[in-house]
């Protein structure tokens, strides 16, 4: 390469780095949601999602949004994104601007992380909506970690929470040697060096933009981005329900087991992380119901029951507004022991924005 191209070259460089984010499909980034399989692929593929976010909100800064924190509950699992709880949200005779950053797997760890995340890039707090679930405060077994995805950015957001759960957090970026050095470099650079570098880090959303236009070009619908056919949990096989009923990851979330609801528990803590963040901010816990007729067996166990009632009064008791509904969607609109149809998404977001209006919460936004 002669030395008189190299100047051009950079400068070449440097603007394909700048334009990258503002040429990839606003769907291709978010559609509703996150997209499952890039956050799983690599996590730092969520900081592209919250950029968006920030331009999109600094392009009508007097535009009011909601934000809605959670776990697949609140993701849509599952179904697809346009039957999702924010994409029913978003068809209200207000119009309200909906941000989901929910993910299936997410801890209360997790929630409260993506609350720092948002503060770094200069994101408002001041209209959160998040789900909990009776599981979200059982006792923890060894294969559950207190943060299922946002382990480094707790680590450098928040070093004191970090430290006070390391032994809990699994693996994180304390970046041990693999026994291949090969990968342990490849991890190193990909969540330390490549989210700085927009050619890098928008490199999987440019590829899902140019498919997307391809589809387009083609006059083929968006792809289906379900997690699985939602169908519902009493056309399933009953040989397979029976054999789910018997898992022990399902009997630990529907424990008889007086919960521990002090701040030794790592979820507690983070809920009141969570509370002091939103210091007079509007913030919704919203509880997620539970598929009765499924689970009766587990529901009416009188350990159960008095857990209920306790976790009912700790969250009632707390400085923001608390929604619970169990019981309030009918067991026809579930798949599963708690995730639900779109009809029973519909249901949860129409239950969510009545309550949000009623406390004089919502405006049009």
């Amino acid at each position: 390469m002669k030395k008189k191209s190299i100047p051009y070259v950079v400068v070449f460089f440097l603007l394909i780095n700048i334009l990258l984010p503002y040429v990839i499909s606003a769907e291709a980034v978010y559609r509703n949601r996150l997209s499952y399989p890039l956050i799983v692929n690599n996590v730092r593929n969520i900081d592209p999602v919250i950029r968006y976010m920030k331009r999109k909100i600094d392009h009508d800064p007097a535009q009011d949004y909601v934000i809605l924190l959670g776990d697949s509950v609140f993701y849509g699992s599952p179904g697809s994104s346009d039957q999702s709880i924010s994409a029913f949200l978003e068809q209200m005779p207000e119009r309200p601007t909906v941000f989901n950053l929910s993910f299936p797997g997410s801890q209360l760890g997790d929630i409260y992380t993506m609350l720092l995340m948002l503060d770094e890039q200069g994101i408002s707090t001041d209209h959160v909506i998040l789900n909990v679930r009776y599981a979200s405060y059982v006792p923890r077994v060894p294969y559950q970690p207190v943060l299922s995805w946002w382990q480094e950015n707790l680590r450098v957001l928040d070093p004191g929470s970090y430290r006070k759960f390391k032994s809990q957090l699994g693996q994180t970026s304390d970046y041990p040697l693999y026994k291949n050095p090969y990968i342990w470099l490849q991890d190193l650079l990909k969540k330390q060096v490549y989210p700085y570098i927009p050619l890098l880090a928008y490199k999987d959303y440019y590829q899902k933009s140019v498919d997307i236009q391809w589809d387009k070009l083609h006059n083929r619908p968006l792809p289906d981005d379900s997690l699985a056919l939602p169908e519902p949990w009493y056309t399933k096989d009953r040989d397979s329900l029976d054999a789910m009923l018997k898992q022990d990851q399902l009997k630990v979330a529907f424990t008889n087991q007086p919960l521990d609801l002090t701040e030794s528990n790592p979820d507690v803590y983070f809920t009141r992380q969570i509370i002091r963040h939103q210091q007079g901010k509007e913030t919704w816990i919203v509880m997620a119901g539970t598929n009765h007729d499924l689970m009766k067996d587990f529901v009416n166990d009188p350990g159960y029951v008095e857990n209920s009632g306790r976790l009912d009064g700790f969250l009632s008791q707390l400085p923001v507004h608390y929604l619970n509904l169990e019981g309030q969607i009918s067991e026809s609109w579930f798949t599963d022991f708690t995730h639900l149809m779109p009809e029973g998404y519909k249901m949860m977001a129409q239950l969510i924005w009545d309550a949000y209006r009623q406390r004089g919460a919502a405006k049009p936004l």
